[in-house]
């Protein structure tokens, strides 16, 4: 083989290996015309410094903004980038050459000046640094996409926990309702359960019905005493007619109740005292010294008539 024809073959094989490198050119240019070349997704080229030498139109249509507009502009000296850590990104690959994912960020066009258009929302981007052969950094790509779908189930969410902590207020706003009512409500049977009756001028009755514990007693207790202070009465019948059991704690409440009586000068009589009831206080040695009973609450007010009219009998002679 002759050297034409060996250099020959070399060309040709030279000729074929750019013919390959053409085509994996065109493939990569074709891809990147792809990326670039739809408003799917925004591109923004800067050179060595960071400027804003190109923009794409996916670009223009998510910030609103034209290349002339932005061109020159530096990202590494964007202090709007700095609250999201962006800046701190955009500096990081420059400064090593590697491809870094930037914070999301909302944006909202209406707060961006020479911007008046456009809905806020979500972006997410990626700086990717392009180096030559000898590996300097020569120019930066920038890439945005929205993140739409996130945003809008953000604010679903968003619009959701809204409506449940309504739900929710609105829910405790009525058992608070409830509660109060509620609470009205035992007032008002503890009331009624221990009704002060106004029988004459002077003497008021109090029928008891039911068992007396603790809370009831002190309930008792406060309803006489006020009622005898408003009604200015000078004795009360204590009818414990209702009262199906009786034991130390409630007779010791029964009687509590007739000792403050008696500190404002209120003169006591019990009545309705069954003989099993008698029984078991005698059983306890419940001392009735101190204390007026009567049979039955006929009894007992024919008792208070005769004692205010005895009352009224020693006024007039001490007035004569």
């Amino acid at each position: 083989m002759g050297v034409d024809d060996k250099s020959h073959e070399e060309l040709v094989r030279e000729v074929e290996a750019l013919r390959r490198q053409v085509e994996a050119l065109k493939v990569a240019a074709r891809r990147y015309q792809a990326m670039v070349g739809n408003t799917a997704l925004s591109v923004q080229v800067c050179d060595a410094a960071g400027r804003v030498v190109e923009v794409n139109q996916g670009f223009e249509k998510l910030w609103k903004l034209n290349l002339d507009v932005v061109r020159g502009h530096v990202i590494l000296d964007d202090m709007q980038l700095e609250p999201s850590g962006s800046l701190a990104g955009v500096r990081r690959a420059y400064a090593t050459g590697e491809a870094t994912r930037l914070p999301a960020i909302r944006y909202d066009p209406r707060h961006t000046e020479g911007v008046s258009a456009g809905s806020a929302g979500w972006v997410a981007s990626s700086i990717y640094p392009v180096k030559d052969e000898a590996g300097q950094l020569v120019e930066a790509v920038v890439m945005h996409y929205e993140i739409g779908e996130l945003a809008r189930s953000e604010e679903e969410l968003r619009v959701q926990n809204e409506a449940l902590e309504a739900a929710v207020a609105a829910r405790t706003a009525e058992l608070s309702e409830h509660i109060r009512l509620l609470h009205a409500q035992q007032q008002a049977i503890r009331e009624l359960s221990t009704p002060v009756i106004r029988l004459w001028e002077g003497i008021l009755a109090l029928p008891l019905i039911g068992v007396i514990d603790a809370d009831r007693a002190a309930q008792i207790m406060e309803n006489l005493l006020a009622a005898v202070v408003e009604q200015r009465a000078s004795q009360v019948i204590l009818d414990v007619t209702g009262v199906p059991v009786i034991d130390t704690a409630a007779a010791s409440h029964l009687f509590e109740t007739v000792g403050a009586a008696r500190l404002l000068g209120v003169h006591c009589i019990v009545v309705g005292i069954s003989p099993k009831m008698a029984q078991t206080l005698v059983a306890l040695d419940v001392d009735f010294t101190r204390v007026t009973t009567a049979s039955s609450l006929q009894d007992g007010l024919r008792q208070a008539l005769a004692r205010r009219a005895e009352g009224s009998a020693a006024g007039v002679r001490r007035g004569r």
